[in-house]
């Protein structure tokens, strides 16, 4: 054990199995099950060996392809047999084997099969769970295309009905119309949900899923009619094979449309049998997931760069001592404000989860759901998932930074955490466009009169704690910033129109940066109260020392939020002054100086092993460059000492110059 590492958890006051234990309980919904998912994880560890211990960064793409395909397989066989079926649990779990590596069936388990559940007829659902079940079927989900994303409504593969044959014609009309990006869909994948134009006697009748054979199951050789294959090399996960798909007139049964909100009957005639815009609950589930994957993804980058800013000694003092790079406020500027969101979001998406199954229970999966109440989960939910993964990539590199060059070593494990939070900010919706979608509502609210925001259940009594009149002023003040920002916005649109003559489009158009800016404060409003109940349901374990530590450290949030998110906003909207800003500055100095002494210690209280993590710099021993060198030394480019590379271009160029 390194021993600054183990000085730093030896003078920490936080209780890290308290805590560890409050942080599960949230996650699984109970202690009882996160036990049970602890001691899975400790089985799997034993049966299948992690990629962080095969030298995977160090291997070619289709080694690591083979690698994570085996893997992969192995992780699926492991749930069967342990009965996991919760994907939350699952992805938590398969961490311990695949680090920040991509699982290859992560869509067959998430779109494709909550496609299937909420699309599907009663009946179409027993015939597809037997289905997949009987004849080892991996599905995916199909959407984006090469000329279009995010503007679901653009999409130009079609689906023209056969009334004659009782079939759909699938076809990429175009080459804008070829499916393009979508994961495991390259080499893999046998089946897929294709999200394309309905097409009945000429007439559009919008966007509907169908679910399309892309292989066959006997050969895996593509079916006739589609060409299919991977797109080529990314910025990262060089294992999944992200993949294009183009439709030559492919035909696929009636039955394959999922026809629980619409359906096209044998004679062609289309009915709408229920509000298609629930159709898109769907995504609210996808992103309520990959909201809380972003907040544990932004913890790992944390974990990694806050243990090697205790071990790595930089720059003597006067004396000669040189102190631990988490000393220096620069460092601890840069990283503690990213510790403070890691939980924030952690908290925020953690509650947001409990209220989308909240309202997936009461509205039988969201059929009976208000429609007001799904634009307010939709607005939240695009605005969350936006926010979460801007900080987790914002964070993530500047965790880099503050590990230094050694940052940049793939051995780190930030790249893949950088690179997925990348992803992240376009996959499943464009994270600019996600907040302009959240500002539609925020100024459909100001404009009738209703309120935008949703509170928990228990808001009067948490108002009434003494926890809350700690905060209240805070508190007070993003209100009013909200509140602020909203008029003004709303004001300006009026005047865009009104006074300058400019059509609705113009308007928006002109305003879209204030309206993003506008979005951002509605969210991070909502992740604060949503921190707040964290924090509050957390003082009923009665554990003070670390009461005390989260209150802190949500107090940090907060300052920086004033100091470093929106000082602009706050002053300009008059919500502040100059001189209170100042004070929030230097509230938050001192506030680095109490988070930093039980940094480490927050951080371990995400339970994170080496395996999960897969980085030299963050292993929990702290012996970081024993890693780094063991890394070096393990890299393809060593296998031979006497390199034949060298013999064969260099030398002759050596030898050829010499004689000149």
């Amino acid at each position: 054990m390194n021993k600054d590492l183990a000085k730093e958890r030896q003078n920490s006051s936080l209780r890290v199995q308290k805590l560890n234990s409050f942080i599960g309980r949230n996650l699984f919904l109970s202690d009882e099950r996160y036990k049970q998912v602890l001691e899975l994880k400790s089985v799997l560890a034993s049966q299948i060996k992690s990629l962080y211990d095969e030298n995977y960064e160090n291997l070619e793409r289709e080694q690591k392809y083979e690698l994570v395909l085996k893997k992969s397989l192995e992780l699926i066989e492991f749930a069967n047999e342990h009965n996991v079926t919760n994907y939350m649990e699952y992805t938590y779990l398969i961490g311990e084997v695949m680090g920040t590596e991509k699982h290859l069936f992560g869509l067959h388990f998430t779109m494709f099969s909550i496609s299937l559940e909420l699309w599907s007829t009663a009946e179409q659902k027993t015939y597809w769970d037997r289905f997949l079940k009987e004849n080892g079927v991996f599905g995916t989900y199909i959407q984006t295309e090469i000329g279009h994303g995010t503007f679901i409504r653009g999409l130009e593969t079609t689906a023209t009905y056969d009334p004659t044959t009782q079939e759909f014609i699938i076809d990429s009309p175009t080459l804008t119309s070829i499916k393009f990006w979508p994961g495991a869909s390259g080499k893999t994948c046998n089946y897929a949900i294709v999200m394309a134009k309905l097409i009945i006697d000429k007439k559009d009748y919008g966007i509907h899923a169908f679910v399309v054979q892309l292989r066959s199951l006997e050969n895996h050789c593509p079916v006739p009619g589609i060409e299919i294959g991977d797109i080529g090399k990314k910025h990262a996960y060089e294992a999944i094979d992200n993949g294009f798909v183009k439709f030559n007139h492919v035909r696929i049964p009636r039955n394959n449309m999922l026809m629980r909100f619409a359906q096209v009957l044998p004679n062609g005639e289309f009915k709408q049998l229920g509000n298609e815009i629930v159709m898109y609950a769907c995504m609210l589930i996808m992103r309520g997931i990959l909201c809380m994957f972003a907040s544990l993804l932004h913890s790992i980058s944390t974990t990694i760069a806050i243990r090697y800013s205790c071990v790595r000694r930089q720059t003597a003092d006067p004396n000669g001592f040189e102190p631990q790079i988490i000393d220096y406020q620069t460092q601890q500027y840069r990283l503690l404000p990213g510790l403070a969101t890691t939980y924030a979001n952690f908290f925020a998406t953690i509650n947001f989860r409990n209220i989308l199954n909240s309202f997936k229970k009461r509205s039988s999966n969201f059929s009976q759901i208000d429609p007001n109440e799904l634009a307010k989960l939709h607005a939240l939910s695009s605005g969350i998932k936006a926010m979460v993964f801007d900080e987790c990539l914002k964070f993530g590199q500047i965790n880099r930074l503050c590990c230094g060059g050694h940052g940049y070593s793939a051995s780190s494990g930030l790249q893949p955490v950088i690179q997925e939070a990348d992803a992240g900010c376009t996959y499943e919706g464009d994270n600019i466009v996600l907040y302009l979608q959240t500002a539609r509502y925020l100024l459909k609210a100001i404009q009738k009169g209703f309120s935008p925001h949703l509170y928990l259940d228990n808001l009067s009594e948490i108002k009434a704690s003494e926890l809350f009149k700690r905060f209240e002023h805070y508190i007070l003040l993003f209100d009013r910033l909200y509140e602020n920002q909203i008029g003004e916005i709303s004001n300006r649109m009026i005047s865009l129109m009104e006074d300058q003559k400019l059509d609705r489009f113009e308007a928006w158009n002109s305003s879209s940066v204030v309206l993003v800016e506008t979005a951002k404060i509605y969210i991070c409003l909502f992740i604060i109260y949503m921190n707040l109940n964290g924090i509050y349901e957390h003082q009923k374990i009665e554990c003070a020392e670390n009461q005390i530590i989260l209150e802190e450290l949500f107090e940090l949030y907060l300052t920086y939020g004033i100091v470093e998110k929106f000082p602009n906003h706050f002053l300009k909207l008059g919500v502040i002054d100059g001189q209170e800003m100042t004070v929030h500055q230097n509230r938050l100095y001192e506030l680095l100086k109490k988070i930093r002494q039980n940094a480490v210690c927050l951080v371990d209280a995400f339970g994170w092993s080496d395996s999960n993590l897969s980085s030299s710099l963050g292993v929990y021993d702290g012996n970081v460059y024993e890693k780094l060198f063991q890394f070096a030394k393990s890299s393809l480019l060593n296998r031979n000492a006497a390199d034949h590379t060298f013999k064969k271009l260099a030398k002759p160029y050596i030898l050829a110059k010499s004689k000149l």
